[in-house]
């Protein structure tokens, strides 16, 4: 299934409808909604851009438009109404609209602009990941060592770095493997060249395929200047393509020809260039079953996964859930130029209690929502009350899993993981570490609503 990148509000379905088909036409992977509330939680890091209608029920296009602004949104919005005052359109342009066309418009013309959006889009986050890349990282604070666990693992860490071998981590949804597979190439021989990260599922196939080799100019429509791509960008230093395992079949043989023979050829291009990178990739699927299905290679997996890295979820190493906190905690305070932000007993004591289901980036997210809501800089349970009151029915709300039945347990999860992620099935499954298909069998099985 084909990640969206268009994300379409209308309130008139016709219009909805009419959108969508040619947005298909044109080459987008569109989503639709009726009303502007229905456009946060859909937006992820493969939108390329928003087209809002002004006037919705629920939450108008100016109320959405200025929701995207304070949650620091960046994907390009277009504007559509019906209105032509200049005020209006001035209004939109304020509120940090890409554009703005009055209705009736052309469709031609909406999906040029459209189009140039998009290309800002992708501007945007390769300068982004550009940005990531010319800086060397160094041995990261977020990579907090208490327990047993972490403690080998950081051991084996620091002597994988050492070699040239490819890496395959693996663990849930959440665990750090960005964080570890920087931390790797920060103590490698390599520290000094670029980290490339590249995310699988995050791009359509026709566009990773260019992303991670490179197009030349003429390739395909749209190609009008020869791209470099990801592989050839990190010469010298680390490629960290993460969920590996969504990696589409067809692209499998040319990375297993990098692996293999060092060298690749860039779409529409004729002469293979040599590869100098050092490969670490990233998943939380079950490769036995890709491979059992034939949506992966088995000679690939053998490739990717000379050295096995598996990262334990938080709730294995509980004691480093508060040392994790308040680390977090004080690097918010800090970026917000405030007093030092503490936890109280309770706080505490329902962070240790709680299981994690999205492990070190759902704790990440939890203290910074807590924090800009709590009094007197501390954090309280009351601060927290996704992890402390239940949601819909008794098990949602578990704080622990002794007495439970496992359909109890499963349901708190799929239940809370939900919550953490704004009710999106699609990211709620991918922190869950299931597939789509499943979540929505379970929900149903388990009468989740």
């Amino acid at each position: 299934m084909k990640n969206y990148n268009l994300i379409i509000a209308d309130d008139d379905p016709t219009i909805r409808k009419l959108l969508e088909m040619k947005a298909s036409h044109y080459g987008f992977y569109p989503v639709t909604v009726g009303n502007g509330a229905e456009v946060q939680p859909l937006i992820d890091e493969h939108i390329d851009v928003i087209l809002l209608d002004l006037n919705m029920p629920v939450m108008d296009g100016f109320q959405c438009l200025e929701a995207l602004q304070k949650s620091g949104c960046t994907i390009p919005v277009i504007m559509l109404s019906g209105e032509t005052e200049a005020s209006t359109a001035m209004k939109a342009v304020k509120l940090g609209a890409h554009d703005y066309l009055n209705k009736p418009f052309d469709l031609d013309e909406l999906f040029t602009t459209l189009r140039n959006a998009k290309q800002l889009s992708n501007v945007q986050k390769e300068n982004h990941t550009l940005r990531e890349s010319a800086s060397v990282p160094t041995q990261s604070s977020e990579l907090v060592i208490c327990s047993p666990a972490s403690s080998e693992l950081m051991t084996k860490a620091e002597k994988i770095a050492k070699l040239d071998s490819t890496v395959l981590l693996t663990g849930e949804s959440g665990t750090g493997k960005g964080v570890f597979a920087r931390y790797i190439h920060a103590k490698s021989d390599r520290a000094d060249k670029p980290f490339i990260t590249v995310s699988c599922p995050a791009l359509p196939r026709e566009l990773l395929e260019s992303e991670l080799f490179g197009h030349e100019k003429g390739a395909f429509t749209g190609a009008i200047k020869k791209r470099i791509g990801k592989i050839e960008a990190a010469k010298g230093g680390t490629l960290f393509l993460d969920e590996i395992g969504d990696l589409p079949i067809d692209l499998q043989p040319k990375l297993l020809n990098v692996l293999q023979d060092g060298e690749f050829t860039r779409i529409g291009g004729e002469a293979p260039i040599k590869s100098d990178v050092r490969l670490i990739t990233a998943t939380n699927i079950d490769f036995a079953e890709k491979i059992a299905n034939r949506e992966f290679r088995e000679d690939l997996y053998y490739r990717i996964s000379v050295i096995p890295l598996a990262l334990p979820p938080l709730r294995e190493r509980r004691e480093e859930i508060i040392i994790f906190a308040e680390h977090f905690a004080q690097r918010i305070a800090a970026s917000r130029g405030v007093a030092a932000i503490k936890l109280s007993k309770c706080a505490e004591q329902a962070l240790i209690a709680y299981h994690w289901p999205g492990n070190v980036r759902q704790l990440t997210n939890l203290i910074e929502r807590a924090s800009a809501f709590c009094d007197d800089h501390t954090i309280t349970a009351a601060d927290l009350p996704e992890i402390t009151a239940p949601v819909d029915g008794p098990a949602s709300g578990m704080t622990g899993l002794a007495g439970h039945t496992l359909a109890e347990i499963e349901t708190a999860a799929i239940q809370q993981t939900l919550i953490l992620c704004q009710g999106n099935k699609a990211q709620s499954a991918r922190t869950l570490g299931i597939t789509e298909k499943s979540i929505y069998n379970k929900m149903k099985r388990l009468e989740i609503s």
